[in-house]
């Protein structure tokens, strides 16, 4: 408020001298006037009449000398309102420039201050990730330990810690992954078991012993194979059907055609076998009246055999079976 008051001020004073100049211009112009017209024709105004005229005449140069200063006034009082104001903007620009220096200077002295608080800020952050495994934020933060605080040595410090961690978590979990395909193996879940191999290797390409898994389980498949293969040859050998049987219907969801070409006249030998000994066993169930046994018996012919003529004569006879074998049960 103080410093618009200054600079009217400069503003409004030629303009008050204007109007007294009118005010005192008109005054002795009026008054010489007057007075002249009343003591027009008297001795007193022939005596004063001299007097009335530079009075009159005062008054007008009072006039002519406020219309003509009004103007050089007024430009004088705006050229000096400029030079003020352009004093006003240097100190002003002078007092932004120097708060401008201070702020700076304040950012660089709060950085100085506080460089031991970021840098155990830092280290906290760098701890917590490792903790949580998140180890490539870890790694991301010793940069910029090293890069925009200067603490390399540090940061090299935090960098071998954190590559052990990591490795560490990776062995645990290649360990408990190898763990895992231990399990599926031994309850011959082989194709979950390979899936889950080939998973972990691609999850930890770099970890060698990541790599060796898919071949671990492919080896141990193979051997399960083979020995599959061996006990069927064994049981064919010494007619033990059934368990010859069960054997080859194992086999038959591994072998490849190629594979399964070596054991087909064996195993042809074995369902021929096979066959025959169901339908021996089927009839004398069905000539022994022992009718819920020759249901159980015509049943396992229609399923393993379900395309054969046998199976045919079997189902033909079921539906006769089982109502005599109610009846027995009705019986008793």
């Amino acid at each position: 408020m103080a410093q618009n008051q200054s600079s009217l001020a400069p503003r409004s004073w030629h303009h008050v001298l204007f109007i007294i100049l009118l005010a005192v211009g008109g005054f002795f112009i009026a008054g010489g006037v007057a007075t002249h017209i009343m003591l027009a024709g008297t001795e007193a105004g022939e005596r004063w009449e001299m007097a009335l005229q530079l009075t009159a005449l005062f008054g007008i140069a009072l006039v002519v000398a406020g219309a003509v200063g009004y103007p050089v006034a007024h430009h004088l009082a705006g050229m000096r309102d400029a030079a003020e104001q352009h004093r006003h903007d240097g100190e002003m620009i002078r007092l932004l420039r120097s708060i401008n220096e201070r702020l700076l200077l304040s950012d660089t002295a709060k950085r100085i201050a506080y460089r031991e608080q970021d840098r155990a800020a830092l280290r906290r952050a760098i701890n917590d990730d490792i903790s949580k495994g998140d180890y490539e934020a870890a790694l991301a933060m010793v940069e910029e330990m090293a890069g925009q605080y200067g603490y390399r040595e540090e940061g090299e410090q935090f960098r071998r810690q954190i590559l052990e961690a990591r490795e560490a978590d990776i062995q645990g979990k290649i360990e408990s992954a190898s763990e895992h395909l231990d399990e599926l193996m031994k309850h011959e879940r082989w194709e979950e078991a390979i899936r889950e191999a080939s998973a972990v290797a691609r999850t930890y390409p770099d970890a060698p012993r990541a790599a060796e898994l898919p071949k671990k389980v492919r080896a141990a498949f193979e051997r399960y194979k083979q020995d599959m293969e061996r006990r069927f040859l064994e049981a064919a050998q010494q007619d033990d059907v059934d368990t010859a049987m069960e054997l080859l219907k194992t086999l038959d969801q591994y072998l490849t055609e190629s594979e399964a070409g070596q054991f087909r006249e064996v195993a042809r030998g074995v369902i021929t076998k096979k066959r025959e000994n169901l339908g021996v066993q089927f009839k004398l169930a069905v000539q022994d009246r022992e009718w819920d046994r020759a249901i159980s018996v015509g049943e396992d012919i229609i399923s393993d055999f379900p395309n054969s003529k046998m199976a045919d004569e079997v189902r033909s006879m079921l539906d006769t079976l089982r109502e005599r074998a109610a009846l027995a049960r009705q019986g008793a």
